[in-house]
C-alpha cells in the first residue's frame, strides 16, 4: 500500500473531462491559431469535443483524473431506469 494518498494529474485534468457514463471527452487539436487558410467546414467541425474511442487510453485517462476509474458494462439508460410494478386502479 503506498503511504501517501495517490493524487489527481492536474495537467490531464485541465485538458480532459469524463461524463457520467464514462466517456473521456477532449478539445480537438488545431483551432486556436492559423486558422485563415481553414475552411468554415474545417473551423465548424474543430469546434466540437471529441471522445477517445480507445478503451485503453480512456481508462489510463480516468486512472490519472481518478474518476469512474472502472466502468461496468450494460450500465445505460435502460439500466438505470428501475423496474417500477404499475398499479391497477380500483374502478367504484
Amino acid at each position: 500500500m503506498p503511504s501517501i494518498k495517490a493524487k489527481t494529474h492536474k495537467g490531464i485534468k485541465k485538458r480532459f473531462k469524463v461524463t457520467g457514463t464514462g466517456k473521456v471527452i477532449h478539445k480537438r487539436c488545431g483551432s486556436s491559431h492559423l486558422n485563415s487558410h481553414k475552411s468554415g467546414k474545417k473551423i465548424r467541425q474543430l469546434r466540437r469535443k471529441s471522445v477517445i474511442t480507445v478503451n485503453a487510453v480512456a481508462q489510463k485517462l480516468r486512472r490519472y483524473l481518478r474518476t469512474r476509474e472502472v466502468i461496468t458494462p450494460g450500465r445505460g439508460k435502460a439500466a438505470a431506469e428501475p423496474a417500477t410494478p404499475t398499479t391497477e386502479s380500483s374502478e367504484s
